[in-house]
């Protein structure tokens, strides 16, 4: 009965004399093309002896004006705003590191990420994840040394980038925004460098399933089978490798609710697919936030637990 649908869950100088000369001479009698009509008035001698003396300040004044108004800004403008060019914060989006600067070990699609919020930095340190404090003042950054995080077993690679990543997150001293591009800097050098995900956008598009919640445990998905899952503008469609679905969603910031779910009732060839389809369901209804990092989508319940993890397709 494939065609069953079922529901399922809930700026020269050379110029400044001849300037000048023309500032005086505009004041004289004779080259003053306002002259005439002041002897008119019997207020020329008054006139030019107010002009004389005004005129300088007015030249000087147009002369700050127009240095003020220099196009490029110089460095000292762009240094007092570490977001100047930029209406991304420091707080909000979820952050992650690009391969340049590089680190000791490379990057080679490894996910690190960083997320600022309330004096707490977290994220994916290349293979566990990482927590410590921050203060922020103007364009200064302190990272806090006491990083805590978890220990799990990783691979080489992995372990290697964790270890000089965090090396250098206490060395930090100053950060600075720039099209959506956080560089974390040690005086004016830059450490480490990353790109902001808008969480919103960032989940649009067609994504396979590695993971989920199956009720007591974070289970990966069965050899052989292609779970996958679409998020479009308010719609999330999928394949459980039985059955297709669908159903809507809301995504606000990094919180997501996603529906009552559609679902054909197709009979799933065993019973180990039978359950995956099912525990698979079941926690899309547990999200209740969500992060994405480079090509990895997480699905979090309440506590910044899995709730099921994708690559993009």
């Amino acid at each position: 009965m494939p065609g069953a649908i079922g529901i399922v869950g809930n700026r020269s100088d050379e110029g400044r004399p001849a300037d000048r000369q023309r500032l005086v001479d505009i004041t004289g009698r004779e080259s003053s093309p306002w002259g005439d009509a002041f002897a008119a008035t019997g207020m020329h001698d008054h006139s030019v002896a107010t002009l004389r003396s005004w005129l300088p300040r007015f030249a000087l004044t147009v002369l700050l004006v127009l240095s003020g108004c220099n196009g490029d800004g110089g460095d000292g403008a762009t240094a007092a705003s570490p977001t100047e060019t930029s209406s991304v914060s420091l707080e909000g989006p979820t952050w992650a590191l690009s391969a340049e600067p590089a680190l000791e070990s490379p990057l080679d699609g490894i996910v690190v990420t960083a997320r600022f919020e309330d004096g707490r930095m977290s994220g994916e340190s290349g293979c566990n994840t990482y927590t410590t404090s921050y203060e922020v003042d103007g364009a200064s950054l302190t990272i806090g040394p006491e990083i805590a995080g978890t220990s799990k077993a990783c691979p080489p690679a992995e372990t290697a980038v964790e270890r000089a990543y965090l090396e250098r997150l206490p060395q930090v001293t100053a950060y600075r925004i720039s099209n959506g591009t956080l560089t974390l800097l040690k005086g004016d050098k830059a450490l480490l460098r990353y790109d902001a995900t808008v969480a919103a956008e960032a989940i649009l598009g067609d994504w396979i399933v590695t993971s989920y919640f199956s009720g007591n445990a974070i289970t990966s998905v069965l050899g052989g089978v292609e779970m996958t899952t679409t998020f479009a503008a308010r719609e999330v469609t999928g394949n459980t490798g039985c059955n297709t679905f669908n159903g809507p969603y809301r995504a606000e910031g990094n919180e997501i609710t996603i529906g009552q779910l559609a679902s054909t009732r197709a009979a799933c060839p065993t019973e180990e697919l039978d359950q995956q389809e099912m525990h698979f369901l079941a926690a899309l209804h547990l999200a209740t936030t969500f992060r994405v990092t480079a090509n990895r989508l997480d699905l979090l319940r309440p506590g910044d637990t899995i709730a099921a993890t994708f690559v993009r397709s």
